[in-house]
Formats: structure tokens, C-alpha cells, sequence
């Protein structure tokens, strides 16, 4: 299903791991602290939680306002090999990170008793829900920087840092939960939080610092970019205000209609939600720097051919989620210190009401991110807008008016499934809409049509069979000779120079891209994921092969020869 090795692939796989093992860590957190709380103190305590969680959510949501705008801006800007530029917007976001922390901080700190007050909910859940918000307060601090590097270490190809730093946030934060809850109760769950990310933001300084990094940071404050910075986060982090508002809605919604006694329900399948949306979001984290640089080339076949892998992700996860929800439906209510059998045995077949449909989430999701990444902003945030809101409110509120007109009765579990059946009828809306104008990548199909992909892994074999093709298919083009054998002998030349370094230096295959758009100025994009080389840089410093000799000498006089390096690969940029 998900093809041969190539460089899009490996970068993909690199990224995924770290990016799903931070965000299952991030998630586990989040269930250890309501288990946590559950077991030590009571289910009182985990649905008074659930009231705090969405307010703690918009804090996220901020926080992805500052990063994810910026964040897409340096991918474009790796995209035009621009690293000066990437520098100035690291040190941007990290500025209005801590500024904003600051300030939210303050406000949140001040506004806590009118915040509490205005929920209508018994002394004993208002009790818990203040003492948990206390904890996690000062968890703003950190959370927004922590955020920021995160987003920006995953575009510059750093997924190690990641990996340790959520690994080691991960480790104290639940040791933390089950000491400072025996301790401070629900406030000390949030105090473990809190201490986990303070954590995760100091291991991230030691990765930028002592050149363990290629980014940089220096005093810098453009409000241009801010402001274009916070309306692409805002397209792109719109999923994150609309999951904080629905809990909300539901919560509402169940204790208008079924009693406080039932919000333990939400939580646990909110809790699952949440988890389904995180993993998501893990490969949607893989697809952004990806998808930003490729469309900053106009490098369609990149684009699709990251697309395809992302989709295909998505609908095994999906699958892998749906298979381990099934059986373990019974046993997740019990984690949250559900003791009635029958609330237990109502978020259990909620949970299964749901899970059949979280594939389309997960679709669906991918591709409004998509579309904001490739400039379809208002069609993204649409497709956003009637995946995570409009259309699952309807489905709740639809599901009720069935449940009552035609069952006779409602269930609470019923408006689940018309909110499953909600993230079905998006994906087939998109679909079907799509299908009438460009496809479901809404990709321009002439200038597809004129551009060229190819992968190879670095072997005499394949790099001569390739160059053999890539002649044939240029002359069935009409490329003159001169223009053909240029494209042909830089082929052969950087290929045969990366099977050099397997034998040199690597000693394990890696693997090329040879991207050829036939414009009116022929560009070729060549990359690999070996270790890092400049060639160029190397022959001009007089410390080179014969080879690199060569290369440099047929390379000078092109119009553009621009090397660089990020996100774990290799990227030499030509044109004629």
C-alpha cells in the first residue's frame, strides 16, 4: 500500500515515528491525568476536568496561532532555499510566544473565580474543577514556546529532539501525577503537567544551542509577518478552537438533557476523540514542511506523491483505531473510575457508535490542511468549518429528533452515531464537489503535464537505466538536443557521484529524486537523503574528486546552481 522506498518516503517515516510517538506521549499524558485523578480521587474529579479541559484547550489553540502561520512561512522559505529568512522567523515566533505566555497568564490568573462561577454545576465538581486549574495554570508559561520549537524542529528535519524531549516530558510528567496527586489532589495533576513541559522547553534550548542546530536567533520584530503569520494559523489551527468548542456543546448539551451524573460519558468519549484527532494530527504534522516546501517549487508530483502516502497513513491508523476501539470499548470507562455499571456499559457502545466512522475524520482532516497549505485558504477553512462543527452539531441535534420521532425514546449514545455519520457525509460532500474541478488535490493537470519524477535508489544500475528513460522520454517531448543532453549528463553525473558517496563515506543506500520541469526556463530538482554534501561547495574549495570536478565545471555556467540542505535531505537546484 505505501510503495517503494524513495525520499519522500523516508523523510515521511522519519518524521512520522517522532511525530506520532510525541503526540501519543502528549495524549497519554492527558489520559494518565484523568486515570490518575479517577483512581485517586473519583469520577467527580475527572468530570470537573472535563469542564476545564476546553479553556486549556484554547490556550493550544493560541498557541498553534503563533506557531503553525510562521511555521508554514519557513517551509516556503526552505522551499526557496532561503535559511536567512528561516532565521528571522524562528526568532519571531519565539518572541511572540513568550509575549503571548505572559499574557494569557495574566489574564487567566485574574479571571479564575468568574471563569468557575459560570458554570452551572454542583459545589463538590466546581471544587475539583478550581483546584485543577490552579495546578495547570502555570502550564501557559511554557506551553506556547514548547509548541513553537516543536513545529519548527519537525520543518527543519529535527525529529530527534522531539523524540527526547517528549520522551523525557513523558516520563516525569506521569511519575509526577501519581506523587503530586497522593499529595495535592487534582491540583497536583496539574502541577505534573505543568513540570513535564517546563522539562520538554529546557531540553529543546540545549538542541539550539552549541550548533546542534542550523536555526538561529536574533532580535527581530516584523508585524507584516506576524500578521500574515496569525491569519495562515488561523486557517490552519481552526480545528483546534472548533475541538475545544464542541466538549462544550456537548457538555451542555448532555447536562440539559440527562443530568451532570451523565457528563462522565463526554469525557471518556471525548477522551477517545481526542486520542483519534491527535494521531491524525501526527501525520499531518509529517505532510506540512513536506507539503510547504514541494508547493513553494511547484513541484506537483511531490505534492501528490506526498499526498497519496499521507491518505494511505491515514486510513490504516484509522483502521488499526477502529479494530482496538471494538475490543477495548468495555475496558476504557473503568480507566476513568467509572464504578456505575450502567454509565459504564452507555460510554462503551457510545464509543462503538462512533469509531466506525473516524477513517473520514481522519481524511478529511488531512485534506483541509492540505488545501491551506497549497493557498486554498477559504476552501480549507470550509471544509474544516463543516467537518469539526456545523455538521456534527447537526448530526446531534438529528440524530435527537429521529431517536424521538420514529424510536420513541432518546439514548444519549444516539447523537455519537449522527455525529459519526457527520464526518462521512463531509468526506463525500469534498469528494464529490471536487471531482467536477481539478480532483480531491485540486491539482492543475497542464502543469502536471509538463513536469517530470523520478525515484532511484543510488546504484549504477538504476542511475543508467534512469538517465536512458529520462532521454527517451525528453526526446518523445520535442527538448532540443542541446537542452537534452545538459538534463541527461547532470543526471547521469550527480547520480553516479551519489553512488561514489554510498561507496565512500555512506556505505548504506540511499535514495534520489529527479524532479525535471520543462518551462521556459528548464529547471531540475535533484535530491537525496544521504548525508549531508555540498558538491558545488566542495569542488570550489579545491578539496574534490575528479567527478566533482567535472560537475562543477558543467554546472557554472547555468542560470541558477543552488545547493541546500534541510529536512533531512540533500537538494540541488539547476536551470538552464
Amino acid at each position: 500500500m505505501f510503495g517503494r522506498k524513495t525520499v519522500i518516503s523516508t523523510r515521511f517515516w522519519s518524521v512520522f515515528v517522532a511525530s506520532i510517538f510525541a503526540i501519543i506521549n502528549s495524549y497519554i499524558l492527558i489520559l494518565t491525568d484523568s486515570v490518575v485523578a479517577g483512581q485517586f480521587v473519583g469520577d467527580d474529579a475527572v468530570a470537573a476536568m472535563t469542564l476545564v479541559f476546553p479553556i486549556f484547550t484554547l490556550i493550544l489553540f493560541v498557541a498553534y496561532l503563533v506557531a503553525d502561520g510562521l511555521v508554514m512561512m519557513a517551509s516556503y522559505a526552505q522551499g526557496r532555499s532561503d535559511r536567512a529568512e528561516v532565521d528571522r522567523l524562528f526568532s519571531l515566533g519565539i518572541i511572540l510566544a513568550v509575549g503571548c505566555s505572559l499574557i494569557l497568564f495574566t489574564a487567566l490568573f485574574f479571571l479564575r473565580e468568574q471563569i468557575l462561577d459560570s458554570w452551572e454545576v454542583s459545589p463538590n465538581l466546581r471544587f475539583f474543577a478550581g483546584e485543577y486549574y490552579s495546578g495547570l495554570i502555570f502550564w501557559i508559561l511554557f506551553q506556547l514556546v514548547s509548541v513553537f520549537n516543536y513545529t519548527i524542529f519537525f520543518s527543519e528535519g529535527m525529529e530527534r529532539a522531539c523524540l527526547v524531549a517528549s520522551s523525557v516530558s513523558f516520563i516525569i510528567n506521569v511519575i509526577l501525577d501519581i506523587v503530586l496527586c497522593q499529595n495535592f489532589g487534582v491540583r497536583g495533576v496539574g502541577l505534573a503537567t505543568t513540570l513535564g513541559t517546563l522539562t520538554s522547553v529546557l531540553i529543546q534550548i540545549y538542541y539550539l544551542t552549541g550548533g546542534r542546530s542550523q536555526l538561529h536567533f536574533t532580535w527581530y520584530w516584523n508585524l507584516k509577518k506576524i500578521w500574515r503569520g496569525v491569519v495562515y494559523s488561523f486557517y490552519h489551527s481552526m480545528d483546534t478552537l472548533f475541538i475545544s468548542i464542541l466538549p462544550i456543546i456537548f457538555s451542555m448539551y448532555v447536562i440539559n438533557y440527562f443530568g451532570d451524573e451523565k457528563l462522565i460519558i463526554v469525557t471518556v468519549v471525548i477522551n477517545l476523540l481526542t486520542l483519534v484527532i491527535t494521531v491524525f494530527t501526527g501525520v499531518i504534522d509529517c505532510l506540512q514542511p513536506m507539503i510547504c516546501q514541494y508547493h513553494a517549487e511547484n513541484n506537483l508530483h511531490s505534492v501528490i506523491k506526498t499526498m497519496r502516502l499521507g491518505m494511505a497513513v491515514t486510513v490504516a491508523l484509522g483502521l488499526i483505531i477502529i479494530f482496538v476501539g471494538m475490543i477495548f470499548a468495555d475496558f476504557l470507562p473503568l480507566m476513568f473510575g467509572v464504578t456505575d455499571s450502567n454509565l459504564a456499559e452507555e460510554a462503551a457502545e457510545a464509543m462503538r457508535y462512533l469509531l466506525p466512522f473516524i477513517i473520514f475524520l481522519g481524511l478529511v482532516m488531512i485534506l483541509g490542511h492540505y488545501y491551506i497549505y497549497i493557498g486554498e485558504l477559504n476552501y480549507g477553512a470550509v471544509v474544516k468549518i463543516f467537518l469539526l462543527l456545523i455538521l456534527p452539531l447537526a448530526g446531534m441535534f438529528l440524530s435527537g429528533l429521529f431517536a424521538l420521532n420514529i424510536l420513541g425514546k432518546y439514548s444519549i449514545n444516539i447523537f455519537w452515531l449522527g455525529i459519526g455519520v457527520s464526518f462521512l457525509v463531509t468526506y463525500l460532500v469534498n469528494y464529490f464537489y471536487l471531482r467536477r474541478r481539478n480532483g480531491l488535490l485540486m491539482v492543475d493537470k497542464k502543469i502536471l503535464d509538463r513536469q517530470l519524477s523520478y525515484d532511484v535508489n543510488a546504484t549504477s544500475d538504476e542511475i543508467m537505466a534512469l538517465t536512458r528513460q529520462i532521454d527517451d522520454e525528453l526526446k518523445r517531448r520535442g527538448v532540443t538536443d542541446k537542452i537534452r543532453n545538459k538534463i541527461v549528463l547532470c543526471v547521469e553525473e550527480f547520480g553516479m557521484h551519489a553512488v561514489e558517496r554510498v561507496e565512500r563515506a555512506d556505505k548504506k543506500i540511499f535514495q534520489l529524486e529527479f524532479s525535471i520541469f520543462l518551462e521556459d526556463k528548464i529547471t531540475v530538482i535533484i535530491r537525496d537523503n544521504g548525508k549531508t554534501y555540498d558538491v558545488v561547495k566542495t569542488a570550489q574549495e579545491k578539496n574534490f574528486n575528479f567527478r566533482e570536478f567535472f560537475i562543477e565545471g558543467v554546472t557554472a555556467q547555468f542560470a541558477q546552481r543552488k545547493y541546500n540542505f534541510g529536512g533531512d535531505e540533500n537538494r540541488m537546484t539547476l536551470q538552464f
